[in-house]
């Protein structure tokens, strides 16, 4: 029996004793479960009327959609060729890190869909040194609010795709977020409370609220605040998300929809169409298909781990056990599988990147743990 299995959880959904700010009441139900607001839909008709008001015949393009080769960009790519039939643009940031299923991935969609993608990379190596230099500024003061560090440079995603339809004078970005992956402890941590909805939620986290609790973050470990890292940083923060300061405010002439806004999000149904249509596929070593595009995922995973007892799975189950998605006994199968650590993918980051655990992690008693775990190879 794992460690995490002995922990008190909420008995309507799954969140642990150990999730930010949870409180239990009388009959151990949690307080996210009782203020839970369920996602309400704007519907289908409403997304075509609203995707195909961007149709030009003269134009080359419609819409622009990001695609990283996982489940939900696929399904969105899927969904507007050829439920849609609109002239897609994918764009795909060649990322350091990306697994390489989910490369074939991209290239089988591209290939099945009969569709144009364009690719770009960082200048300057950007991303693997902002995530080696904020990982080991982390583990100097390890805090569970200041993981995402390490992935600041995909926030500079954004704008390149905000680029690339301008380039094409595309006037309609398309993304594929659902709302039940938006974690929820992630901005309890930052202080902004979770007890509304999502949209509200996705707006404030990189509002005021937010960037509060990222300057509390910093002022604890103002090693971050590399040069390197400050205009990664900047932009990060006006480009967190659709909603945030930098694409309503900086590009009001793009519209961005989130097809997830409209029409449920049903796992079944994506990973089905995905898997028949596109010959998309999860890596075979992970019981889990969700996030598995980029290998930082399950350094992170190990991180919220050893500082929450708990991953960011636990919250997305949690969201879908309240939805009636999933039972509670399922969530709580999945998770006692797909928690379980990748070592041997942090490893192999870790030697991709050049990060030594050993002369980073005797420097001080905290990070002695993540060596020995390191040392064993347990999956």
């Amino acid at each position: 029996m794992t460690e995490n299995e002995y922990l008190k959880r909420c008995s309507r959904c799954i969140l642990p004793e150990t999730a930010p700010n949870i409180t239990f009441d009388k009959d151990g139900v949690c307080n996210f479960c009782r203020s839970h607001i369920k996602v309400q839909y704007e519907g289908e008709s409403k997304l075509r009327d609203l995707l195909y008001s961007y149709r030009r015949d003269s134009n080359r393009y419609d819409c622009v959609v990001g695609v990283s080769g996982g489940r939900d960009s696929s399904y969105t790519l899927l969904k507007l060729v050829k439920d849609y039939n609109l002239k897609v643009l994918a764009v795909n940031y060649e990322n350091p890190f990306t697994d390489p299923q989910a490369k074939t991935n991209i290239e089988s969609a591209v290939e099945a869909l009969n569709i144009d993608v364009v690719s770009f990379k960082l200048k300057n190596n950007i991303h693997e040194k902002t995530f080696k230099h904020n990982f080991t500024t982390w583990l100097r003061e390890p805090s569970p609010a200041a993981i995402p560090m390490m992935c600041i440079a995909c926030k500079l995603i954004l704008p390149n795709i905000i680029k690339y339809a301008r380039m094409y004078d595309v006037r309609c970005v398309v993304t594929g977020g659902n709302p039940y992956e938006y974690t929820s402890f992630k901005r309890e941590l930052l202080n902004v409370s979770t007890d509304e909805n999502y949209m509200n939620l996705l707006t404030k986290s990189f509002g005021i609220r937010g960037f509060g609790g990222i300057t509390n973050e910093i002022l604890k470990n103002p090693l971050y605040c590399h040069p390197m890292c400050i205009p990664t940083m900047i932009t990060g923060f006006l480009y967190g998300n659709p909603y945030s300061f930098g694409p309503r405010f900086l590009s009001p002439n793009i519209e961005f929809v989130d097809i997830f806004h409209y029409i449920p999000w049903q796992e079944e149904e994506v990973l089905s169409r995905i898997k028949q249509e596109l010959n998309w596929e999860s890596p075979k070593r992970f019981s889990s298909s969700w996030r598995f595009d980029c290998t930082v995922s399950h350094l992170k995973d190990f991180m919220y781990m050893k500082t929450l007892n708990m991953t960011e799975k636990d919250d997305f189950y949690s969201k879908m056990v309240r939805e009636g998605m999933i039972t509670r006994e399922e969530a709580l199968i999945r998770i006692k599988d797909e928690n379980k650590l990748h070592i041997n993918e942090i490893q192999e980051l870790f030697d991709s990147t050049e990060i030594s655990t050993a002369s980073h992690l005797q420097k001080d008693k905290r990070e002695i743990i993540l060596k020995e775990v390191l040392a064993k190879q347990v999956r």
